[in-house]
């Protein structure tokens, strides 16, 4: 038997993919915020897509600097992750109160999470407004992750990953399956 669910949580049905900490800066401002509102969207080029709620500091840093970074956390990041989820980045440096650091990157402004597995640093090429957020479709200018979590094509199955489940429930990536379907 299934249940109804309230259509403005209705997202919260697929809304399982690997929570990212994006960080944004213009001029003398940075911030990084948790999302889990993302998605791959080309491979040529190499197209990302971000959903960020208009309030938010670092929607309006994307706006200004039109870049940002994806930074990816480890499952041993989860207490930051909330923290950089819980208060405005106008209120206060989330950077020092969650204990991250802020490293330099390759090619744009942003910073990189020096704590964090990988990195996709990317050049905002779109924007649009959808509903009550903005969705920014980002070019990929950069990528990279730890060599002993990351192969080729893939995260190994030491590289454990954080999903949102809502609210204040996360899963941690479980065991790495590998299909093998004969034909």
């Amino acid at each position: 038997m299934k249940k109804e669910v309230q259509l403005e949580k209705a997202h919260c049905l697929i809304n399982t993919g690997c929570v990212l900490l994006v960080t944004a800066a213009y001029r003398d401002s940075s911030n990084v915020m948790s999302l889990a509102w993302q998605t791959p969207l080309s491979g040529r080029p190499p197209l990302v897509g971000i959903a960020v709620a208009f309030p938010h500091f670092t929607c309006e840093l994307i706006d200004k600097s039109m870049e940002f970074v994806l930074n990816i956390p480890g499952s041993g990041m989860l207490e930051q992750v909330s923290r950089c989820g819980e208060k405005s980045g106008r209120e206060m440096d989330k950077f020092k109160v969650a204990g991250l650091t802020s490293v330099t990157a390759k090619k744009v402004r942003a910073p990189l999470i020096g704590e964090c597995l990988g990195h996709l640093e990317c050049g905002v090429v779109e924007r649009y407004k959808v509903g009550d957020h903005a969705f920014f479709v980002g070019e990929v200018l950069a990528a990279s992750a730890e060599e002993d979590f990351f192969s080729s094509n893939s995260w190994s199955d030491r590289g454990e990953l954080l999903h949102h489940l809502g609210g204040k429930d996360f899963y941690i990536t479980g065991k790495h399956k590998k299909v093998n379907l004969q034909a």
